[in-house]
Order: C-alpha cells, then structure tokens, then sequence
C-alpha cells in the first residue's frame, strides 16, 4: 500500500510524516502490539481511571482488544485516560487461564478490579498464549507456528484464527489472513467487531479501500461505535479513497476513544489536517503529539516541521 506524502510541502519532512504514517497503519494492522506509552506529561483531564492488580506479576492487559500494558511486580497497573464506555478486558500470562471480565467505565469515575489468575494446563491454550507473546515482540513467523498449533488441538478457536490472521497481515500473505478472519467470523455466527476490523485491516492492506471501509462499518456498528482500532482504519482508508474530511472525523473518534494511548494518532490527525490546508489545527495535533511522545524518534522532526509551520502561520497576512 503507497504512503501518503505532503507533496511538496515541506520536502525534508516528508520522510518524517511518511514513518508516521507507517507507524500509524501498524498500530491497526498489529493492535496487541507494545504500546507506546504516553508521557507523565500528557494532560490529566482523565475521564476515568482504572486500576487492575491481579494475583501474579506480569500479566498481560488487553480493552477491548487493544493491549494497554503489563503488571507490575507487585501485580498493579494504572490506566489513566479511559474514555467513558464499555470494555472487554483480557487478562494474560503464559501458563494460566485467560481472564474475560465486562464493565463499564463513567465519567471521572475510579475503577478498581482484582483478577484471579488460575494455572492452566490445555495445551490448545498454552499454544495460543505463546502465538500472543511472540506477536507482541513482532516475532511473526514463530508466532504463526505456535498459532496453528494450538488451532489443530482445537479447530473451534476464533481467537486463535484472528491472532494468526493478524501475523500473517504482518507477513503480508493477505489471502491466508483473509481465510482466517472470515472464519473466525463464522465460528462467532457473524457477532464479531473485532473479526471484522481484522478482516478491513486486510482488505486494506491488499490496496481494497471500498471493501475495507464497509467492513470497518460494519465493526463499529457491531461496536456499537466503540473501537479506536476500526475507526483508524476506516479513516486510513477514505483518506485513500480521498474522502479526507470523513477521515478526519473518524480519527478524532479513534483519538478520542482511545484516552491518549497511542500518541501516533495525533501525528497521524496532523499529516491528515495538512492534506487539506488547515495548518493551524495541524499544529495543534503535532504538538499533542509531541506532549504525549517527547522521547520518540519521530519527535525531532515533528517539532521541526512543527516550527516550520507555526513560521508560516505567523507570515500570514
């Protein structure tokens, strides 16, 4: 898929706003990816707090399919910045059975959940779980193996197939990924957002905007419009299809839902805000980025293109 470039603008920060992009689209085409997390600086108006411990250190946390970080030692982790909403949360480590938990999270509201984590000895299971870990340290091939592994001691396994669907986006062998996401969609009888965002980020990914776009709605219908991953790809395909305003849009919800977890988005908002001139909200986005990503290696080039910017805003008449 071809990145998108401000043509001429600003040339020596085209390679910049170029890694942006790709950091973007790997954000939604590897979800359960490291995340890169926002900065002690970022703004602290949080719409809610959620506090996890669980009973063993170091243990996987996903919302709503998104990984949100590790526990600590001690078995605690704090996410600060939870949008209001209703979350799948996901409690993993290798060697115990996965952990689904339902709630719901209000305004201002501070959440406090303990997670009981209990050995497990299935092997289907345990397969799954490392085809998980070798996906989070983007070791692909590995994790592909151990996802089929675990999918032949149980065929019935969507979240295996949607697991393996995603490394093999990450592989580019689209038409196996596409395979698997389809019928992890099936064994859910059609229920499935997160199927169907997998699926979109494949269709994507082939270069078929149109398709991935109706499939991205179709997730946020299902979502009941809640799910930052789906509405950064449907806004990473109409931007290619150049419907940049709707793009917009659906970015700002993406950003807005997923409480500053992945500062990517904002530079992502920015390239987006330049594509149609509007300079000064562009700005805004870059230096958000820039609050919640200071240390990152996109940053000194942002905040060049950022100065570069605000020089032309001020030579305006």
């Amino acid at each position: 898929m071809g990145l998108w470039l401000v043509v001429g603008f600003l040339p020596q920060n085209q390679t910049a706003l170029a890694h942006a992009r790709s950091a973007a689209e790997w954000l939604v085409t590897s979800v359960s990816g490291q995340r890169q997390p926002a900065t002690k600086t970022g703004a602290r108006s949080a719409l809610a707090r959620l506090t996890l411990i669980t009973n063993k250190p170091e243990v996987s946390v996903y919302l709503n399919g998104a990984f949100r970080g590790k526990t600590d030692k001690n078995g605690k982790l704090l996410i600060e910045r939870l949008p209001v909403g209703r979350y799948n949360l996901r409690a993993r480590k290798i060697g115990f059975k996965d952990y689904r938990f339902v709630f719901r999270v209000a305004v201002g509201e501070t959440r406090r959940l303990r997670v009981s984590l209990v050995p497990t000895n299935d092997p289907a299971e345990l397969a799954y779980q490392r085809g998980e870990q070798f996906r989070e340290e983007k070791k692909y091939q590995e994790s592909v193996a151990e996802y089929e592994a675990a999918l032949r001691l149980r065929r019935r396994f969507p979240e295996a197939r949607l697991g393996l669907a995603r490394s093999l986006l990450a592989l580019d062998e689209y038409e196996e990924a596409e395979q698997h996401a389809e019928r992890a969609i099936r064994e859910r009888q059609g229920q499935d957002p997160e199927g169907y965002t997998v699926l979109g980020n494949v269709l994507r990914g082939q270069g078929r905007y149109e398709e991935a776009a109706q499939v991205y709605r179709r997730a946020l219908r299902q979502a009941k419009n809640f799910s930052p991953e789906a509405h950064t790809g449907l806004a990473l395909s109409l931007e290619e299809m150049g419907e940049t305003d709707e793009a917009i849009q659906h970015l700002r919800q993406a950003i807005a839902q997923d409480g500053d977890g992945e500062p990517i988005l904002y530079s992502l908002l920015g390239n987006m805000l330049l594509s149609v001139d509007a300079k000064r909200e562009a700005v805004k986005a870059l230096e958000k980025y820039l609050v919640l990503a200071p240390e990152s290696n996109l940053a000194p080039a942002i905040q060049s293109l950022v100065e570069q910017l605000r020089e032309e805003l001020t030579a305006q008449p």
